[in-house]
């Protein structure tokens, strides 16, 4: 599965006010709710806080990716979104964050196992981190996210 699959311009948000961690995660899950990809953003925000709570899903290298299982999610779902400031996410590395894949999925088996394993392989080059900090527009995350999952295929 690429994440193509999962994200959608209505799902992308460049320009995040959000301060701190609690708010990010209410702003990307308002887009997924926004968008009927989740039944109730309450509880899937009170499960992706509390799967923080266990540990940060903050990677590294300003990238977070806040994850869980939620009761709330009508299906595999994610959101990106960017903050206009970097923001103390608790990063294993210490550093701050500004780049956010929040991904949910239902309960039950894992679904969401494999887009992080993609998030992951994306990533690893740092090429991608640098484009979407540059990038102005949701179709031009789309373009670029579009790009770098060619490369893995190609």
């Amino acid at each position: 599965m690429n994440l193509l699959e999962l994200l959608s311009k209505e799902t992308i948000a460049l320009d995040l006010p959000a301060a701190d961690k609690p708010a990010v995660i209410e702003s990307l899950v308002g887009l997924l709710a926004h968008s009927g990809q989740v039944r109730d953003a309450q509880a899937v925000v009170n499960d992706i806080l509390e799967r923080e709570r266990l540990m940060s899903t903050g990677v590294g290298s300003g990238v977070a990716i806040p994850h869980a299982q939620s009761s709330g999610a009508a299906r595999l779902a994610m959101a990106f979104g960017r903050t206009r400031q970097d923001i103390d996410f608790k990063s294993l590395d210490g550093k701050l964050v500004g780049l956010f894949f929040l991904i949910v999925a239902p309960d039950g088996p894992g679904g969401f196992v494999r887009i992080l394993a993609r998030i992951s392989r994306l990533l690893y080059s740092g090429e991608l981190q640098l484009s979407l900090r540059r990038a102005r527009t949701p179709e031009e995350v789309i373009a670029i996210i579009a790009a770098e999952e060619a490369k893995l295929r190609g």
